[in-house]
């Protein structure tokens, strides 16, 4: 196949931003190799926050059939999530008619919408997914599981489909056993070239504190906050949004992504997302993370990271009540710890580079 004015539909699930910065890596690597790529880009929740990191890329404003339900404090919503799933089957056939009638490209790329896959085998065209958990693994791991079998054998099937997955580093063992022939693992998927942000910290200790996309934390940090107003001897970076005034306190402008400023950062404060973690692991950053009632992804990444050293966990109690007796005390001990063992991992960052390569086989 002529590798010049290929056309590539990637497909975004509608939970989160993590994966919105994993494929700006691969969208900026794919372009270095094939600059004339013609690149449309689908989901619907983020597409605001997709066209700002991911420029000069067609739209197309559609939801991907992939959505989980939260309760407040971030624990599945088991209930809702029985509800939505209950007719999936029937949706996910719907909205393979649907693409298929409008589908004419080159190769498709799914971080990670399973019906992607299916859509490609039909068309006759290779397929790339990218995911460090998959949907299907997510939800068998909840209790009591609120999808049925025959909708996770479904997920199963569609993935199937696939010419290639790629899973990067802490993707847990039962994924990589699962997919093994079919998938390729791969270093941790990173822009290479990025304009990190620079603070003047007046020498005082760096804490970026980073909330989830959809604000799960903003309470808990607030209470943290005013817990630390007293230690001037740290500076304590938050999003703009969450209204803090605060002599130790440092403002992001909301339009910013936080991820930008772990470089200059001491230390990372926030939910055990995979984003969170492939940052701070490539830019060596210490990281203290928070988790979540019965969410197995960061679960999943607290135990993988604990194993390896290269992160700490605080509960989210002890964070947004004890923040101001917790810190000195670790920072004493097992951040010393922790900052070794960052600075001498030797855990790849070119993941985007990897799997574009691999790509370019099958293309």
């Amino acid at each position: 196949m002529e590798n010049s004015g290929l056309k590539c539909k990637l497909y975004l699930s509608d939970e989160g931003f993590g994966h919105i910065v994993r494929q700006r890596a691969v969208v900026e690597e794919l372009r270095r190799h094939l600059p004339s790529v013609d690149i449309t880009l689908q989901t619907k929740a983020q597409i605001a926050t997709a066209e700002r990191f991911i420029p000069n890329i067609k739209l197309i404003e559609r939801f991907n059939n992939i959505h989980w339900d939260k309760k407040p404090n971030g624990s599945p919503d088991l209930q809702r999530i029985n509800q939505r799933y209950a007719n999936y089957i029937t949706t996910s056939e719907d909205y393979i008619k649907t693409e298929l009638a409008e589908y004419e490209y080159d190769f498709t790329i799914s971080d990670f919408v399973y019906e992607a896959f299916e859509v490609a085998k039909y068309k006759n065209k290779p397929s790339f997914g990218i995911a460090h958990f998959t949907w299907d693994w997510f939800f068998s791991k909840l209790y009591p599981p609120p999808v049925h079998t025959d909708v996770i054998n479904h997920l199963l099937k569609m993935t199937g489909n696939a010419t290639r997955i790629y899973l990067p580093p802490f993707t847990p063992e039962e994924i990589v056993h699962h997919y093994n022939g079919r998938a390729m693992e791969v270093p941790l998927i990173l822009r290479q070239s990025i304009e990190h942000k620079v603070s003047d910290s007046q020498k005082r200790f760096k804490i970026l504190i980073m909330d989830s996309g959809t604000g799960i934390l903003s309470d808990a940090i607030r209470s943290a906050l005013k817990r630390v107003a007293h230690l001037s001897e740290f500076l304590f970076f938050v999003s703009e949004k969450l209204n803090v005034e605060q002599e130790n306190v440092c403002k992001i402008p909301a339009q910013e992504l936080m991820v930008d400023y772990v470089a200059d950062m001491d230390l990372v404060i926030g939910r055990a997302g995979f984003n969170t973690i492939s940052e701070c692991i490539g830019l060596r950053t210490p990281m203290l993370l928070i988790g979540e009632a019965m969410n197995p992804e960061l679960n999943e990444n607290i135990l993988l990271l604990k194993r390896q050293n290269l992160g700490s966990f605080i509960s989210l109690e002890t964070f947004e009540r004890e923040l101001d007796k917790f810190l000195p005390d670790f920072l004493k001990h097992e951040y010393v710890f922790i900052r070794k063992m960052m600075s001498g991992h030797e855990i790849g960052t070119n993941g985007a580079e990897v799997i574009v390569k691999d790509m370019l086989n099958y293309l």
